[in-house]
């Protein structure tokens, strides 16, 4: 198939378009053949919704522009008629959580951590991600380093996040002001002493003051860390510090 016409759409949703069916191609391949029920997250034009029908995936895209979901609908209606892509006319931030085997997109810049945390309400085995390159590096950072921010933390507190690829500017259209990367998700079994959502408020309190020692931060917690600064925590660190401050609230 080829691209179609360009109608006129707007940034209205944060969208660029990929035109680099090789990049599609890689991103698609990244998926574990075996699994055969797909979310794709903003189809746009359908640029992944190509390589995932061919490859034999049944797709449920989720595409809040009317617009692009209509020319979803005309350029794969066999597809449709088939049962083999259901297409959804909303956010994937709206949506209601359901199960899948794979979820994978080119998700929007400005709602990138919006949307990379509501795939953990969905039970899913993995996800490919297309996002903004330092929204990536953060996400994907080791947690103890210069580079490790709140996210990253939080991101991997949940999922084991792996950098796949950077891709440049260039091979969008409207070319954006940045590069982006393609991460590659996959979900933990999470720790039964560690309540999520009790980490990420002490993630907060810690990100929110990140210059300062976390003895000066957080109250009753064990003595090796009280001189350091979150950011000099590593993961075993963090989950320990979880575990016996949960216990002080």
């Amino acid at each position: 198939m080829s691209y179609p016409a360009r109608r006129g759409f707007t940034k209205k949703y944060g969208q660029v378009f990929l035109r680099n069916r090789e990049i599609a191609a890689y991103e698609v391949g990244l998926l574990t053949k075996t699994h055969a029920n797909v979310l794709e997250i903003g189809p746009g034009e359908g640029v992944l919704t190509e390589f995932l029908l061919e490859g034999g995936y049944k797709v449920e895209a989720v595409e809040p522009d009317h617009r692009l979901s209509g020319l979803l609908m005309e350029r794969f209606a066999s597809y449709v008629k088939t049962g083999r892509l259901s297409i959804l006319r909303e956010s994937i931030l709206d949506m209601k959580a359901s199960s899948c085997d794979s979820i994978i997109g080119n998700i929007p810049y400005m709602i990138s951590a919006p949307i990379v945390f509501k795939i953990f309400e969905f039970d899913f085995k993995e996800a490919v991600l297309m996002v903004q390159k330092e929204f990536a590096a953060k996400v994907c950072a080791k947690p103890g380093s210069r580079e490790a921010a709140r996210i990253t933390y939080s991101m991997q507190l949940r999922a084991d996040v792996e950098y796949m690829r950077t891709i440049p500017r260039v091979f969008f259209d409207p070319v954006p002001a940045v590069d982006s990367a393609i991460i590659r998700i996959i979900p933990k079994n999470l720790d039964p002493e560690i309540d999520l959502k009790k980490a990420d408020d002490l993630l907060r309190a810690i990100f929110s003051a990140r210059r300062k020692k976390l003895g000066t931060v957080l109250k009753d917690i064990k003595s090796e860390y009280v001189s350091l600064r979150g950011e000099d925590l590593s993961m075993e660190m963090f989950l320990d510090l979880c575990r016996n401050y949960r216990k002080n609230d």
